[in-house]
């Protein structure tokens, strides 16, 4: 008989709700799961909470029961690696080796923060290592299982960025094996549930028209407006930056909207999280945004549009030299625009108050730009986006493009970016377990042991240094001024 395998890298409670959520789909077809744990050679964070802290304060960590769980389902946990006689610094085939390289990549640049991971660091050179010999061993430990198991016909990855996901789905695929990957979804129930992966631009965009295939127009508008709603401030945001955002405009924002110029503005992005997720997320020569940013902003201003920079809020989480090289950048930028309204990352201006005195948008690849769409407002992307085949924007990838490109506003088709932001919503598979169940205390009210254990985990990093080092850099980051509105705002 048929059935699933379902692979589990980590115990985040969220995750582990996910695994359950799919154990439980695949029993209701009638088919008996596996569920294969590969976190014993988990180069990364396995879990968001630190277990010895946890052990210190007298408290299990979430996940420590899966067993007994899954057995009371009938449902079987094989760990892996399993063992055989090639150690996992014996490297694979050339191809294979490649994929690996881009995966370890990403994630070095994830876990340190920065798009330049320096490995000559100690510990960053320690984590390329150990992430290199967890993909090799996912990859040689499923082929195994696999091969050992003719009945599994269909397994569930999650992701596939990193080393033993990505590693994972090769295997599958040398396997036979369809794939289906998994993620945190959309909506606070949902989970990304898909053939293709989560950062799959063309095949997400594919997906748009058989995923709204029968479904009305006013009824995608509906469930588009439903999820730009949950995007403004408000204490129930899914925007994790707009609890504490203003009402009002500041002076010089309020004055530029009051003014009879057009008003244009520009949005950073967090560059690093695209680099190395392939070469369809590389179609632009920009050297950086700024370059982009600085020749789009001479054309605009040079046909009467005053301008602002938009500073994203997570430029503060990134390493002390990244966030330098970025400042500097916006620097750069405002020494050669004088008239240029610079809102940094730390600002409690409100992003949506902007976009509302906003007749143009320039991003480089962000969200911003899919709901400024869908707000009516023309967006011009300056690389490729998620979003850039469906909705109503522009892109321009290069200097020779810029000086082709019309630069006036025009009539937004919105109903194309809602398209998009229906399908994000249609493509979730919808859970019934609760989060909290897989949280040993009350997840409204967590012990302090835990909440110790959650901060030594900052960022999944695989080190309890560089989690420190996460929290410590966000705060010497921002000002004191917006360090006690955080504070206050907890």
């Amino acid at each position: 008989m048929s059935r699933a395998a379902i692979m589990i890298a980590g115990y985040d409670p969220g995750y582990l709700r996910i695994t359950e959520h799919q154990v439980r789909r695949e029993l209701g077809l009638g088919r008996t799961p596996v569920v294969l744990d590969s976190s014993s050679i988990a180069a990364g964070g396995v879990d968001s909470y630190d277990r010895a802290t946890l052990r210190l304060f007298r408290l299990p960590y979430p996940g420590h029961d899966i067993r007994d769980r899954m057995a009371d389902l009938g449902v079987e946990v094989i760990d892996l690696p399993i063992r055989d006689s090639t150690p996992h610094t014996q490297p694979l085939s050339d191809e294979l080796e490649e994929a690996l390289a881009i995966a370890v990549q990403s994630a070095l640049i994830t876990y340190y923060r920065t798009d330049q991971p320096d490995r000559s660091k100690r510990l960053v050179g320690r984590t390329a290592d150990a992430l290199t010999r967890e993909g090799r061993g996912v990859y040689r430990s499923l082929s195994a299982v696999l091969a050992a198991d003719s009945n599994i016909d269909l397994i569930y990855l999650p992701n596939g960025r990193f080393p033993h996901q990505k590693m994972a789905v090769l295997a599958a695929h040398d396997a036979g094996i369809s794939v289906l990957h998994f993620e945190k979804g959309e909506t606070p129930d949902g989970t990304y549930l898909q053939p293709y992966a989560p950062q799959d631009r063309l095949g997400s965009q594919g997906a748009v028209e058989p995923t709204l295939a029968h479904r009305e127009p006013d009824e995608i508008d509906a469930i588009a407006d439903a999820w730009l709603a949950r995007r403004v401030p408000s204490t129930e945001s899914s925007n994790e930056f707009a609890a504490l955002w203003a009402t009002d405009l500041p002076a010089e924002l309020a004055e530029l909207a009051a003014g009879t110029s057009r008003v244009a503005g520009f949005f950073t992005s967090s560059q690093d999280e695209f680099q190395f997720l392939g070469p369809e997320w590389q179609l632009h020569s920009w050297k950086d945004q700024f370059e982009a940013f600085d020749l789009t902003m001479t054309r605009m201003e040079d046909s009467g549009f005053r301008c602002y920079l938009r500073v994203h809020p997570n430029l503060a989480t990134k390493t002390q030299d990244c966030f330098i090289r970025e400042r500097d950048g916006i620097r750069w930028l405002a020494r050669r625009h004088p008239s240029l309204v610079v809102i940094e990352h730390d600002s409690f201006t409100n992003t949506y108050s902007l976009l509302d005195i906003s007749d143009a948008v320039v991003v480089w690849d962000s969200t911003v730009g899919l709901e400024a769409s869908a707000r009516g407002i023309p967006v011009w992307t300056m690389a490729t986006s998620r979003y850039g085949l469906v909705a109503d924007v522009r892109e321009i990838l290069s200097t020779d493009a810029l000086k082709s490109a019309d630069l006036e506003p025009w009539k937004v088709d919105r109903h194309d970016a809602k398209r998009f932001i229906a399908y994000l919503v249609l493509r979730d598979d919808q859970m019934e377990s609760e989060y909290t169940s897989w949280l040993p205390w009350n997840a409204s009210r967590p012990p302090l042991g835990a909440r110790i254990a959650a901060a030594l985990k900052a960022g999944s990093t695989p080190y309890r240094v560089e989690a420190i080092a996460s929290i410590i850099d966000v705060y010497r980051h921002r000002s004191f001024g917006s360090n006690l509105r955080h504070i206050r705002g907890r």
